[in-house]
C-alpha cells in the first residue's frame, strides 16, 4: 500500500466485531460534569459535536509507523469489542471511538478504557 493512499477501517463494516455489540448494554459511569474534567486529562483526545465517542488525530514519523498504530488501535477494538473508526492518511492516523448516542459526548467507560489504553 502506497504511504499516500488514504485507508478508512471501520470494526464493525469489516465484520471484525461482533454484529450483536450493538445490543450489548454499555455502563455510564461517569456523570456529566465529570465529562469535561476527564476529557481535560486525556492529551489530544476531543469530542465533536453530534458524534458520539472520542476523536484523536496522531502523527507519526513515517508511514510504516502510522500503519502500525492503525493496526495496534483495530486489535484493541477488536479485543474490547468496541466500535472504532480508523482513518489512515500517510502520516496520520484519526481514529474515533465510537460511543452511544443519548450520553454526554457517546462518554461510557468503555470509550474512555480505549482512550486511556492507546494514550
Amino acid at each position: 500500500m502506497s504511504h499516500a493512499e488514504q485507508v478508512s477501517i471501520n470494526a464493525v463494516q469489516e465484520g471484525l466485531v461482533m454484529p450483536a455489540m450493538a445490543s450489548m448494554p454499555d455502563k455510564a459511569h461517569l456523570k456529566p460534569e465529570r465529562v469535561q474534567q476527564t476529557l481535560a486529562r486525556m492529551m489530544g483526545w476531543e469530542e465533536r459535536p453530534g458524534v458520539p465517542g472520542l476523536h484523536r488525530v496522531r502523527g507519526f514519523a513515517s508511514g510504516m509507523e502510522s500503519e502500525a498504530y492503525a493496526g495496534l488501535v483495530l486489535k484493541l477494538a477488536v479485543r474490547r469489542r468496541q466500535q472504532v473508526s480508523i482513518d489512515l492518511s500517510g502520516k496520520q492516523v484519526h481514529v474515533t471511538i465510537q460511543g452511544r448516542p443519548g450520553r454526554k459526548a457517546g462518554f461510557t467507560d468503555a470509550v474512555y478504557d480505549l482512550a486511556c489504553a492507546l494514550g
